[in-house]
């Protein structure tokens, strides 16, 4: 099988960066660079041993059409959604790269030296550091990721297996804003009820409201649980904007849409109790083609007459 890129599968280092860009000029020249990031991170990994770094790089639906590069059936662009009291926003970027590793000076080190040489054709849309908060915990104080697929599974559930885009995968990407002062205003039993597990051990409750964070995410189709892989972490400052970098990769888009419509009200009308105390702020859909995949795009805006 082609080989997914390094952040997808792997479990997450402590510290990650997540990007959004905006390409404004010279798309082959963006695509010749996002060729060469897993380069700049390898170089790096020789450099500094302790790097233990992933990246990945993926691209819009948007800017594929754009630019005539193909990617896989039914990924299509994020759709916003909003409910009476809620919404999840539709950023409009190009490319999303994706780092992991042990040390966040290092997924500084990298993103810099990919970016200066495409500084002036590129707009950051939005850039988040994140890190690992006591033991794998949200701000909220729970856990994170609980039911994330382990060991063989995870490339099961992210990773295309075969076909012209084996090896690639579909990814969510969203930040939420947390307001923890509201957050911490409830006692634990209430926190329990909106997330549907224990604080300290998450242990999934009996009596868990089906409009608990939990019952709105754990989706069965004809008996069978609808799996994502997270590789998401929270980020922020104390006295600043704080909450979760929510990223989450797939094999197909199919499962990412359905907790989303899950969480916002359109299944049923009921929405996801967390998103009283969280607000999206981003949200995309990219497709993280495999280094095979991502050849083949540069080749294709190298073409003379190709833009």
């Amino acid at each position: 099988m082609t080989q997914a890129q390094s952040a997808i599968v792997p479990d997450g280092g402590p510290y990650a960066l997540y990007v959004m860009l905006k390409v404004t000029d010279d798309a082959a020249l963006v695509l010749q660079q996002c060729q060469r990031l897993a380069e700049i991170a390898k170089q790096t990994q020789e450099v500094f041993g302790d790097a233990q770094m992933g990246v990945a790089v993926g691209f819009s639906p948007a800017f594929c059409r754009a630019h005539g590069l193909a990617y896989p059936e039914g990924v299509t662009d994020f759709r916003p959604r909003e409910s009476r009291k809620h919404r999840a926003p539709h950023t409009d970027c190009d490319v999303f790269i994706h780092l992991h590793g042990l040390r966040h000076d290092l997924n500084f080190y990298v993103f810099q030296q990919w970016l200066t040489p495409i500084k002036k054709v590129v707009d950051v849309v939005d850039e988040t550091a994140g890190f690992r908060y006591l033991d794998a915990r949200d701000m909220t104080g729970f856990i994170d990721g609980t039911e994330n697929p382990q060991g063989l599974a995870r490339e099961a559930v992210a990773v295309i297996p075969d076909g012209p885009f084996a090896g690639g995968s579909v990814a969510l990407v969203q930040r939420y804003v947390h307001d923890i002062p509201a957050w911490e205003r409830l006692q634990q039993a209430a926190q329990e009820k909106v997330i549907g597990r224990t604080k300290p051990d998450s242990i999934e409750l009996e009596d868990m409201p089906d409009t608990s964070h939990v019952g709105r995410v754990d989706i069965k189709e004809n008996g069978v649980g609808l799996k994502i892989l997270r590789q998401s972490l929270p980020y922020g400052s104390v006295s600043g904007e704080h909450g979760l970098l929510f990223l989450a990769y797939c094999q197909q888009q199919h499962p990412l849409d359905v907790m989303l419509d899950s969480m916002f009200g359109e299944r049923d009308g009921k929405t996801d109790m967390m998103l009283s105390f969280t607000q999206a702020v981003t949200g995309a859909i990219m497709f993280m083609p495999s280094q095979t995949t991502l050849a083949q795009y540069v080749e294709r805006l190298s073409q003379p007459g190709v833009a």
